[in-house]
């Protein structure tokens, strides 16, 4: 598909049916990042200056864009969503996604077209800062966790997405955030382990500091 021209990221942006991929990857809205410009300072706070990120649930690369923009030149960033097909046997998130990041040439970037826990049987090295944003509910966020965070090196950090209670969920945004939700589950039982500290938190996005 040629290259489409796109303006820039929108943050929780509500667009009624224009939310659809397919409007993305015709270059007839912007690319949606899934969380707010606070989150995004947060992200960009603990993705400056680290070699190996990795990020599970893409989506439509707002996030990997906006990391990528303050990692380590000569890093690598991962980018791990099965991006499965829709009807016509094309994602067209992978479409407005690879664009997206595209928009940025630092650091390297490597994509695994896979599933989490498929991604993390290949994987080799230690991770700087992960990016869990994948799978929602508790089995899969839990999931997620107990695969990849033991690749994370003492010292670094991951971040959860959507692991804070939001009464009400966010002015354009239909999602609601409880305490029920599974990252927010899995966070609260993360803050009483003594191997992470609590490193920052905005909005629904919460970063943990490995310790030990």
């Amino acid at each position: 598909m040629s290259r489409v021209s796109a303006p820039p990221l929108r943050h929780r942006a509500d667009m009624g049916w224009r939310r659809r991929h397919a409007f993305g990857a015709l270059g007839l809205r912007p690319a949606l990042a899934e969380h707010s410009q606070a989150e995004a300072t947060l992200l960009q706070q603990h993705a400056r200056g680290a070699h190996t990120i990795v990020e599970i649930g893409v989506a439509e690369g707002g996030s990997a864009l906006e990391m990528r923009e303050v990692m380590d030149p000569d890093g690598t960033l991962v980018l791990v969503d099965p991006y499965p097909p829709g009807r016509l046997r094309v994602s067209f998130a992978r479409i407005v996604a690879r664009r997206t990041v595209a928009r940025c040439d630092r650091a390297s970037v490597e994509w695994m077209r896979a599933t989490s826990r498929d991604a993390a049987t290949r994987w080799r090295g230690e991770i700087d800062l992960l990016f869990i944003d994948g799978d929602h509910s508790e089995p899969g966020v839990r999931e997620d966790w107990e695969l990849w965070s033991p690749l994370v090196k003492v010292g670094a950090h991951v971040a959860l997405h959507d692991a804070r209670a939001v009464a009400g969920g966010w002015p354009g945004d239909r999602r609601w955030i409880d305490e029920s939700a599974g990252p927010v589950v899995l966070a609260e039982e993360i803050r009483a382990d003594p191997a992470w500290t609590l490193a920052g938190e905005a909005e629904t996005t919460v970063v943990f500091r490995r310790e030990r």
